[in-house]
Order: structure tokens, then C-alpha cells, then sequence
């Protein structure tokens, strides 16, 4: 796997992570940081740019513009989840676009593609949608490493 662009800072389990495609910082669990690689080397080679409007978050925290109610077990919690606005030739692909699959531009498709072969899932999927949402499934694959890292990095 490419990392490109990425500056990597370690905070015990949680890293700080910049790639060139992303307009912010993330912090992340350093486990995810496979995942939050592959997202940069899909926006380059798509032509893409990733707008941040969440990554790992405090437990409790208000979510600002949230389109869906936070999940109790968010992988946000434990800092394996992003969400995320696409721009794309200039036009920006928010939430109420992302959800809408199929009027999206093929590279957006074959981003969310290639995201989902990595092996994230993608909010546009969920029951209630949530387009802007990626994650690794940490909760379902592992829920007692979930609650681990819950506990490490929630203090509780």
C-alpha cells in the first residue's frame, strides 16, 4: 500500500494523520490508518478532494449537522470511522448528494468502490442513509477490541 503525502504524529494508539488530498488533519486509531491510506490514493488517482468534517470524536460531544443520530457504538468513539464531503471538478458532494448513488459521477462511484474493496463499508449503504460516513466495521468484526480502545481513549 502507497501512503502519498501523509505526516504521520503518534499519540499513543490515536495518530494525527495530513494526506495531500484531505483539507485537514485527521486523528485516528493507527489500526485505521490502512484504510484512511487507500481513501488518499483513490481521491488522487480520481481527482478528488476530501473535505473532513469528522473523524475519531469525544463521546458525548454534540455533532454538528448531523444527518443521522450518532450510533451508541460509533466507530468515531474509538477512531475508526470518517465522514467525509467529496469535491469533484469543482461541485462539492455533501450528504444529500452522496446519497443518491446513482446520479453521482462515475469517479465518485469508483471512489466509494474502492473504498468498499478495501474493505470499509460506506454510510450510502446503511438503512438510513449516511453518504458521507466510511468506516472498518471495528464494532462488528471485533467488539472486544472496540471496547478496548472505547475504554483507552474515552477514559471511561
Amino acid at each position: 500500500m502507497i501512503l502519498l503525502g501523509g505526516n504521520l504524529f503518534a499519540q499513543g494508539g490515536l495518530i494525527k494523520v495530513h494526506y495531500r488530498t484531505f483539507d485537514k488533519e485527521i486523528l485516528i486509531d493507527q489500526s485505521f490508518k490502512r484504510y484512511t491510506a487507500v481513501m488518499n490514493d483513490l481521491a488522487l488517482l480520481f481527482s478528488i478532494k476530501v473535505e473532513v468534517q469528522e473523524s475519531f470524536r469525544i463521546d458525548g460531544e454534540v455533532v454538528d449537522n448531523a444527518i443521522v443520530v450518532p450510533a451508541k457504538k460509533s466507530n468515531h468513539l474509538v477512531g475508526h470511522a470518517l465522514d467525509i464531503n467529496l469535491e469533484y471538478k469543482n461541485k462539492l458532494y455533501n450528504s444529500p448528494l452522496l446519497n443518491n448513488y446513482e446520479s453521482l459521477p462515475k469517479a465518485i462511484k469508483n471512489f466509494i468502490t474502492g473504498c468498499k474493496i478495501a474493505g470499509m463499508q460506506w454510510g450510502g449503504d446503511f438503512p438510513i442513509k449516511d453518504g458521507v460516513h466510511f468506516d472498518d466495521r471495528l464494532y462488528e468484526k471485533n467488539s472486544k477490541l472496540y471496547e478496548e480502545l472505547y475504554k483507552k481513549y474515552q477514559k471511561k
